[in-house]
């Protein structure tokens, strides 16, 4: 057997593992999966892969690889110990071989990128899978008929997307809007109203959430002004200070828990 027939039916092999291990994950959310995949782009765009961390917890780059790979994910970080070592609480990370080439493209800086060397991706026929050690967490495979180059695919909806660092969600109930969803909020919220009297009506917020949530108070600049911590499963009506307003207008009300914010505004009349 000549190497590039190996090749080949190693490469077979690996994607009959990952399409079981797929039906038996088929039921299953991963904490850590694949959402979008961009295995023939346009040159000189590079190459790259996006996940998600749909936990609400940190999760350390260097327990995570792609499989078939022997480096873990945060080899290219460095030595240093930093907060970059954890991919954040619903955060969104893109994996490429060349970040300096692929933040050229995309033109913004809101998107965290990783440099990995994942060798190049099959533009016919291939397949890529997340391991934790020895257990494979997610996995995608895709084929001619997949998606058509050089369009990108999102493998929860097989369907070709270009949305780096974007993610839509869905409410507490599955509730979805337009096209298909995927990622489930980490908390719910209502305001008990959206216009405020100073001195006569109080402004309440009701958060349920099973994380912790960082509740701010906004001026019309969106300058924090007051902020608190909401303990999880607390699903209470908490109490705005709008006294740490200077003026009239509109103000803002952000909650936070890990990468995933909502921001809503409000008008403060006399």
């Amino acid at each position: 057997m000549n190497q590039n027939a190996f090749l080949r039916l190693y490469t077979l092999l690996w994607g009959v593992v990952f399409f079981f291990f797929g039906l038996a994950r088929a039921d299953e959310t991963p904490d850590l999966y694949f959402t979008e995949v961009h295995h023939c782009p346009v040159e000189p765009e590079p190459e790259w892969v996006e996940v998600y961390n749909a936990s609400g917890r940190p999760l350390p780059v260097e327990d995570y690889r792609f499989c078939n790979r022997a480096k873990n994910w945060g080899a290219s970080q460095g030595k240093a110990k930093t907060r970059r070592d954890t991919v954040a609480p619903y955060e969104t990370v893109l994996f490429t071989r060349d970040t300096l080439l692929l933040r050229e493209y995309l033109g913004f800086k809101d998107v965290r990128l990783i440099q990995y060397a994942m060798g190049y991706l099959n533009n016919t026929a291939g397949s890529l899978a997340i391991c934790k050690g020895d257990s494979v967490i997610d996995s995608v495979a895709w084929d001619k008929s997949t998606v058509a180059c050089p369009s990108g695919f999102n493998p929860r909806t097989g369907r070709a997307e270009n949305t780096p660092g974007f993610q839509k969600t869905i409410d507490s109930r599955g509730s979805r809007g337009a096209g298909t969803v995927y990622q489930k909020a980490p908390f719910t919220f209502k305001l008990s109203t959206r216009v405020v009297r100073v001195n006569k009506t109080p402004l309440r917020v009701y958060v349920e959430s099973e994380q912790s949530v960082v509740l701010k108070l906004l001026d019309s600049a969106g300058r924090e002004q007051w902020n608190m911590n909401v303990s999880p499963y607390s699903n209470a009506w908490l109490n705005i200070p709008l006294q740490h307003l200077s003026g009239i207008g509109v103000a803002y009300i952000s909650l936070s828990s890990g990468r995933y914010e909502k921001l809503v505004g409000f008008l403060l009349r006399p």
